[in-house]
C-alpha cells in the first residue's frame, strides 16, 4: 500500500511539473541564445552587468542558462505556476477570460509577489517595466530580468496560448509514446525542438541564419497581447490539427501522423525565431 501510495504521489508530481515546460531546456537556450545576437551594444553591456551581479545558484550564470531559471523556481515556488501560460480556449477564444481579467499590482506590490492567479501575458508586461525602471529595487531588477527572458520563450509554445479543456495538451496521451513523451504538450515542448539539432548552439546558428530584416520588422510590431494571439493561432490550427480532441474529462489518445510532425517542426523553428527577435526587442527597449 505503500509503495502504491509513493508510486501515485510520484506520478502526480511529474504531471504537476509537466504542465507549464515550455520548450524544455533545450528551446529557452535557444531563444536566449538568438536574441543575444540582435541586441544593441548598450543593452547587451546592460545585460552582462546585471547577470554578473546575480549570485544565484538556481542555473548557471549565463545568458542561456538563465532562461531556464523560472522552471527550476517554480518548482518551488507552485505559486508562480499559472504565469508560464494563456490558455485560451480554440472553442471559445477568451484572452481576457484566460488572463484571469488582467489583474492588477496593488500598494507598490513587485511583480514577483503578484496574485497567482494571473497568465504570461501580463507577467511579461510587468517584468518589461521593472527592468526598464531604473528605480527598482535591484534584487527585483534581477527577478524581473529572469523571469522575462524565460517568458518570452513560454508565450510562444503553441500548447502554452491554446488549449482544448486539455490543460494544453497535457491529458491528450500519445498512441505510441514518442520516445520518452507520453502527451502532446511534452511531444511540442521537447521533440519539436530536438528535430531541429543537436545542441542550443548549433539550432540557434541555423536558426538565425533564416532570419530576414523583413521578418525581424514584422514580428516586432504588436505587444504580447497580439503575440499570444498569434501563438494561439498556431495552437488551434497545427498543434490541435488531429485524428481525434480528447479532453481531461474524456481521456484519450492520439496518433501523429508523419505530416504533422513535420508541420510541428517547421511552426517550431518559427516560433523559436519570433521568441528571440521579440525578446531582443523587448530587452533592447527596456535595456538600451
Amino acid at each position: 500500500m505503500r509503495k502504491s501510495l509513493l508510486t501515485l504521489a510520484a506520478a502526480l508530481a511529474a504531471l504537476i511539473c509537466s504542465q507549464a515546460l515550455a520548450w524544455g531546456d533545450l528551446g529557452h537556450e535557444v531563444t536566449a541564445l538568438i536574441a543575444y545576437r540582435h541586441l544593441s551594444p548598450t543593452a547587451r553591456a546592460a545585460l552582462d552587468a546585471l547577470l554578473a551581479s546575480d549570485t544565484d545558484t538556481l542555473t548557471a550564470g549565463d545568458f542561456a542558462s538563465r532562461a531556464t531559471w523560472a522552471d527550476k523556481y517554480r518548482n518551488a515556488h507552485r505559486e508562480t505556476a499559472a504565469w508560464h501560460f494563456v490558455d485560451i480556449e480554440i472553442d471559445r477564444p477568451d484572452l481576457k477570460d484566460a488572463c484571469f481579467g488582467f489583474p492588477t499590482l496593488q500598494g507598490g506590490q513587485s511583480a514577483s509577489q503578484g496574485p497567482a492567479q494571473d497568465c504570461v501575458v501580463n507577467k511579461i508586461d510587468e517584468f518589461a517595466a521593472e527592468l526598464k525602471n531604473p528605480s527598482t529595487p535591484a534584487a527585483e531588477r534581477l527577478l524581473a530580468l529572469k523571469f522575462l527572458i524565460h517568458f518570452m520563450g513560454d508565450l510562444h509554445q503553441p500548447l502554452h496560448a491554446a488549449d482544448h479543456h486539455d490543460r494544453g495538451g497535457n491529458c491528450i496521451g500519445l498512441s505510441p509514446p514518442q520516445g520518452a513523451q507520453n502527451n502532446l504538450h511534452a511531444y511540442w515542448d521537447v521533440n519539436v525542438v530536438n528535430a531541429l539539432g543537436h545542441s542550443a548552439a548549433q539550432i540557434a546558428e541555423q536558426l538565425d541564419a533564416r532570419l530576414s530584416a523583413a521578418d525581424i520588422t514584422a514580428w516586432t510590431r504588436g505587444t504580447p497581447q497580439s503575440w499570444a494571439m498569434d501563438t494561439f493561432e498556431v495552437g488551434r490550427h497545427d498543434a490541435y490539427a488531429l485524428p481525434s480532441m480528447p479532453t481531461c474529462q474524456s481521456g484519450g489518445s492520439v496518433a501523429l501522423p508523419p505530416a504533422y510532425k513535420a508541420q510541428a517542426e517547421k511552426d517550431a523553428a518559427t516560433q523559436l525565431l519570433k521568441a528571440a527577435v521579440r525578446l531582443a526587442a523587448v530587452l533592447n527597449n527596456a535595456l538600451g
